[in-house]
């Protein structure tokens, strides 16, 4: 059987018979098309006609595209005239086939060149086996026009390449597994220095390799994971790095290494003022908000999830010529509104040429949609938003050629954006083609093309390129002045190098020009350039650090913490009381950036001033979760008491930050600001009741103490021994309110819930606190208390759980049993109960959900995995049976008799715990409305067998803790210190790496297998219909 994709609203995907085409362009004219159901009905039809008419030789369409069969790529010119861009712009053809073939990134060096990485070998290497074929070509503007007339082959031969940065006197290029340096040594123009400098990087997909090379304001490169992860290894220093679930940075010259926080799939970017945002295929920008470096000098922290979804409005794209879609129909079918599928290589634009409106725009790439999307970021707090720049159905740029592919993304030196089109007929992976289209296409079909644009304003001058190469370091100090970021960039890496080979002399004269940038200069990114470089050569006076503590401009005043916290964690303490009043002034900044940095950088401080300064901070984060993190971070043994203290005595001792800070003296092994707080909670509740006897602890106060144990996590067990003698005292003065305030029915609701979670907590007192939440399992207590009451006994690692949550099986609710059976789940020994009680026949073992069969079917234990065989009914482990069993579904859907609104229920009670859709459920698996623009087929075939072509981000993971509970979920997030897993469900957890005995990753998707059992044939047709006709993901 052979494809055809039609998308009759946008033309027609693949070649089509000459009689089809006339039957088409009548269709299309009429105005029954413009309604939804016709458009079906009309689609249908013409799918028949295609049938029919497959033996016809195929022709050209002639609506919306001009004169070439499909299979044919447009001229140069053709392709050009088909580009539509936003007002007032216009674009121009910088280089095109045979100079430029298959370009993905590209780099200008000081001389002005265009370094360009070609992806040649895209997909499966030249010969479809993997023959490595990528090239490195270096273009040349011999007359200045801005057209480059020139090009020389510099390297070939490479795996892939994804990125190029102009580095010394040759080039750094990511070619998976490798990050190379490239150099010509001998003047012909040809690479001979190939030199590996870093490797391991994951070899998978790609579209999913290890790209970036984009300079960062601390002299260090950053690179994006691609997504495929790796341990890479630095050839110079020998260090191995794990680089799963996170980004890297590098130092090409020393070999250093370190991972960063989020992880991107291709373009991790930054702004002029160091904040760093990616993307991923489904995702145009995230913001990274906080930095690894400093969130991995607590072990003992588990951070907010630091990769931030900033995007605000729909998926939405808009793309104004025909869809030549290869993608199996199943994942992406005919007709589906065009969503990001493939957004990549997202920048921000650092320049003036296009003007007030285009500051803090991002611009990427959606080459499936041959469009190129911009957004605009706006600030909120420490992080920010991000909204769709061009109005109504607009792009910044789109093209009506479907063989136009942009990819990497560029602003080059004279402000202009400069976009690399790959210029492809198929741009899917053949991953993600059907494999029957598949052997009739050319997946390398364009191979031989290649395009680089540049887009500028109308009429506006063209800026000249200023030949760094032939300046003296004082010279380009001077060109630190300058609205192109890249042009500072560039600058600043010449003068690191620069700095290294001169004299002394030299070196003061340019540090001495540095200065006079940084002190009087009039442009805000010319003074913070010169101050990081003042950083990057190590010569960073007390005086350059207090001009940029006191600058104007609020960008420079946080580099300047930054680097002044960088110096006091390198010296020896004899600096640091100096600093006391700069840092003092900037207290109260009004920019939440400066506070986000202080509490950074006071952590690096052992002055019993920087702690109450830390301090203050603390206490007005506000809830901001991301403040906090800043804030414990910097948290060590030598200042948790003092901190603790502090807030305190600003009268903050029952805010959740308090608790946080007392549980993080413990692990710390500091217990003495944990007694001291303890004491105090006590001591404020003694006095209330002693002013009002028959008055409650605030809520506060025992959300608090909640954090504080929450914030233990295992710690807790030995908690009693470490406090001293007031602490204990005031820790069981605390338990028992909290077991009064709990068992009695006259205190509102609200106070029991808030003190249950307290109790189970101490050694001394479990009995009786078991004894208490036993009797909340009855149907007369309010299913709150019953509810609180399991997730209290689930923290107890006691034997008699089991029996005291399964003794009124038949009393509880199906969310009770649920909650429960979720928690035998968590032990193994609890486990191995609930398998005796299913077998006894006290628990059905239709009361297990399918994922809760396929975590005892999955179990490590083994034991436990052959009683649940024996106990359990099968899943047919034919899927493919299963699959076309319910293919009846679908005809159910064609024949109009799938119902949305009984599909919504089956949702809410089968899907929610995992999936969100329709303003309800969890968002931990996939996003449902994001598949609306997959066939009926596809969404049940990823229902029916969920690990055939499960993406490894939502594969599943096996956690064993050092408590004895066991997990099941996806990781959803790691950190230098924790990682987070999303459960089935739908509860996300986070986890410190020293908690964790055992993690256990799994090519089984977290989706369960043998929903059949839940869900009928009109069951899954109802709730398919109902997918099917929610609108695109917001």
């Amino acid at each position: 059987m052979l494809y055809y994709h039609v998308d009759l609203e946008r033309g027609i995907h693949r070649d089509v018979p000459p009689a089809f085409l006339l039957h088409y362009a009548v269709l299309t004219d009429r105005t029954a098309l413009r309604n939804r159901m016709s458009l079906h009905i009309a689609r249908f039809l013409l799918l028949a006609a295609l049938g029919l008419a497959a033996r016809f030789a195929f022709a050209a369409e002639g609506q919306h595209v001009a004169q070439p069969a499909w299979g044919v790529a447009l001229s140069q010119a053709d392709s050009f005239s088909k580009i539509e861009v936003a007002e007032p712009f216009e674009v121009e053809l910088a280089a095109a086939e045979p100079l430029v073939m298959d370009p993905v990134d590209f780099d200008w060096g000081p001389d002005g060149r265009l370094w360009v990485a070609e992806m040649a070998d895209y997909p499966h290497g030249l010969d479809g086996q993997g023959q490595p074929g990528g090239r490195i070509r270096v273009l040349t503007d011999r007359d200045g026009d801005g057209r480059y007339e020139h090009a020389s082959l510099f390297a070939d031969k490479l795996n892939t390449p994804t990125g190029v940065l102009a580095w010394r006197d040759g080039v750094l290029v990511t070619a998976c597994p490798d990050v190379l340096y490239l150099a010509d040594t001998t003047g012909d123009g040809i690479a001979d220095h190939v030199e590996k400098l870093y490797s391991g990087f994951g070899v998978g997909n790609e579209q999913h390799r290890v790209n970036g090379l984009r300079w960062g304001l601390d002299n260090w490169v950053y690179l994006a994971n691609g997504d495929s992860g790796g341990t890479v290894i630095s050839h110079r220093t020998g260090k191995e790095v794990d680089i799963r679930g996170r980004d890297l940075r590098i130092r090409p010259d020393t070999g250093e290494i370190e991972t960063q926080s989020g992880q991107t799939q291709f373009g991790r970017n930054r702004d002029n003022w160091g904040n760093w945002f990616g993307c991923n295929n489904p995702n145009p920008i995230f913001h990274y908000v906080l930095d690894e470096s400093y969130l991995a000098r607590n072990p003992h922290l588990v951070p907010p999830k630091v990769r931030r979804d900033i995007r605000i409005g729909d998926a939405v794209v808009y793309p104004i010529g025909p869809i030549i879609s290869h993608c199996d129909p199943k994942y992406r079918p005919i007709g589906a509104t065009p969503i990001f599928t493939s957004a990549c290589g997202t920048i921000v634009y650092r320049d003036n040429l296009f003007g007030d409106q285009y500051t803090d725009v991002t611009f990427t790439s959606e080459p499936v949609y041959n469009i190129v999307h911009a957004r605009k970021l706006i600030p909120r707090g420490v992080t920010f938003e991000s909204v769709k720049l061009q109005d109504d159905e607009r792009e910044f740029l789109r093209s009506a050629d479907p063989w136009s592919r942009p990819t990497g993304l560029h602003v080059g030196p004279d402000g202009a954006l400069y976009v690399a089109d790959m210029v492809r007929e198929v741009i899917e992976h053949p991953e993600w083609i059907a494999d029957e289209l598949e052997q009739t296409l050319d997946l390398r079909a364009g191979a031989e093309l290649g395009r680089l644009y540049r887009i500028a304003p109308k009429d506006a001058p063209r800026r000249p390129f200023q030949r760094l190469d032939q300046l003296t370091a004082t010279d380009l100090v001077d060109a630190l002045d300058s609205p192109s970021g890249w042009q500072r960039d560039m600058v600043q890496r010449m003068l690191l190098w620069k700095a290294v080979e001169s004299t002394e002399a030299d070196a003061a004269i340019l540090c001495s020009r540095l200065h006079g940038v940084l002190s009087s200069h009039s442009n805000p990114l010319a003074r913070l350039h010169a101050l990081a470089t003042l950083s990057g050569i190590g010569q960073v006076s007390d005086e350059d650090l207090r001009l940029g503590m006191r600058d104007a401009h609020a960008g420079i005043r946080r580099h300047a913490i930054r680097i002044l916290g960088e110096q006091v964690r390198q010296g020896d303490g004899t600096i640091e009381n100096q600093w006391q009043t700069d840092i003092e002034r900037l207290i109260d900044d009004a920019d939440p950036m400066i506070r986000l940095q202080l509490a950074y950088s006071l952590g690096e401080f052992r002055n019993a001033w920087a702690f109450e300064m830390l301090a203050s901070i603390a206490t007005r984060v506000n809830d901001d979760p991301y403040l906090s993190a800043a804030v414990l971070s910097s948290v060590h043994k030598q200042n948790v008491q003092a901190i603790t203290s502090a807030i305190c005595r600003d009268g903050h001792c029952q805010s959740s930050m308090a608790g946080t800070m007392a549980a993080m003296a413990i692990k710390l092994n500091a217990p003495t600001a944990a007694s001291h707080w303890l004491q105090s909670i006590a001591s404020n509740i003694a006095s209330n009741v002693d002013s009002m006897p028959d008055s409650q602890p605030d809520i506060p106060t025992w959300q608090s103490l909640d954090r504080f144990f929450q914030s233990l996590g295992g710690s807790d067990r030995e908690l009693e021994r470490q406090l001293d003698t007031n602490g204990t005292a005031s820790l069981r003065r605390l338990h028992r309110l909290a077991y009064e305030t709990t068992g009695s029915p006259d205190a509102p609701l609200a106070n029991r819930l808030a003190g249950i979670k307290l109790l189970g907590r101490l050694k001394s007192e479990r009995v009786a606190d078991t004894e208490l939440l036993t009797g909340f399992l009855s149907p007369q207590t309010p299913v709150e208390l019953q509810q609180a009451a399991v997730a209290t006994l689930a923290g107890m690692e006691s034997a008699d759980v089991p029996s005291i949550l399964t003794a009124s099986w038949d009393t509880h609710g199906p969310a009770l049993r649920d909650q429960i059976l979720g928690t035998l789940l968590s032990r193994t020994s609890w486990t191995s109960e609930l398998l005796s009680k299913i077998e006894q026949g006290v628990i059905s073992q239709n009361s297990l959900s399918g994922t809760q069969r396929s975590q005892l079917s999955q179990h490590r234990d083994t034991s436990i995995r052959e009683r649940a065989a024996k106990v359990l009914q099968a899943v047919d482990s034919d899927r493919e049976r299963v699959l076309q069993a319910y293919s009846r579904s679908l005809r159910v859907i064609d024949d109009g008799r799938a119902d949305a609104d009984r599909g919504r229920v089956v949702f809410t009670t089968k899907c929610t715990a995992c999936h969100r859709l329709g303003g309800q459920g969890n968002a931990i698996a996939p996003d449902l409305a994001a598949l609306t623009n997959r066939s009926p087929a596809a969404i049940l075939t990823a229902i029916i067998d969920p690990s055939r072509a499960v993406e490894a981000k939502y594969q599943q993971y096996q956690l064993l803790l050092r408590d004895g509970r066991t997990l099941v979920g996806m990781l959803t997030e790691e950190t230098a210190n924790s990682l987070t897993l999303a459960s089935a469900d739908g509860k996300t957890q986070s986890f410190l790496r020293n908690e964790i005995e055992l993690l256990r990753g799994s090519p089984i998707s977290m989706m369960p297998v043998g929903l059949e059992q839940e869900i009928s044939v009109e069951q899954m047709a109802d709730l398919l219909r109902y997918i099917l006709d929610q609108p695109p993901t917001k």
